[in-house]
C-alpha cells in the first residue's frame, strides 16, 4: 500500500508535464500562424502598392512622354517600383493560388508596358480595355489574398 501514493504522485507529474508540453506546442503554433499572417499581410500590401505605383507610372509615361522616348521611359517606369522583386518573395512565401494570381497581374502589366512603348496616347478604347483587364486580374488577386489571410489565423 505504500507504493500507491508515490505512483499517483508520479502519474500526476507525468500528466502535468504532458499537459504543459501540449499547451506550449499549441501556443507556439498559434504564434507561428500569427507571424505568418503578419508577414503575408505586409508582403501583399507591398505588392499591391508596387502594382498601383507601376501602373500609374506607365500611364504617366503614355500621357506625357514623346513617342521616341517612350520605350526607355516605359522600361524605367516598369522597373522603378521593385514589382519584380516583391513578386519573387510572393513565390517563396505565398501559397500557389496567390502566386499564380500575382503572376497573372504581373504579366498583364508587363504587356501594358509594351503597349505604352508603341501606342497612340489618344487611343482611349484600347487603353480602357487594357485597364479593365488589369483591374479584373488585380481584383482576383485581392480576393485570393484575402482568402489566404483569413485562413492563416
Amino acid at each position: 500500500m505504500t507504493w500507491i501514493a508515490p505512483l499517483f504522485a508520479l502519474l500526476g507529474v507525468l500528466l502535468g508535464v504532458g499537459a504543459s508540453a501540449m499547451n506550449d506546442q499549441r501556443r507556439w503554433q498559434r504564434e507561428e500562424r500569427a507571424r505568418t499572417r503578419e508577414q503575408r499581410v505586409a508582403l501583399y500590401t507591398e505588392y499591391l502598392s508596387a502594382l498601383e505605383n507601376t501602373g500609374q507610372a506607365l500611364l504617366t509615361v503614355l500621357r506625357t512622354t514623346s513617342a521616341h522616348e517612350r520605350p526607355a521611359a516605359a522600361q524605367t517606369a516598369f522597373t522603378a517600383h521593385g514589382l519584380g522583386a516583391v513578386r519573387h518573395r510572393i513565390h517563396v512565401l505565398a501559397p500557389a493560388p496567390v502566386s499564380d494570381a500575382a503572376d497573372a497581374v504581373f504579366r498583364a502589366l508587363r504587356d501594358s508596358r509594351r503597349y505604352v512603348e508603341t501606342a497612340d496616347s489618344r487611343d482611349e478604347p484600347a487603353l480602357g480595355s487594357l485597364k479593365a483587364e488589369i483591374g479584373e486580374l488585380r481584383d482576383r488577386l485581392k480576393a485570393v489574398m484575402r482568402h489566404d489571410i483569413a485562413t492563416t489565423r
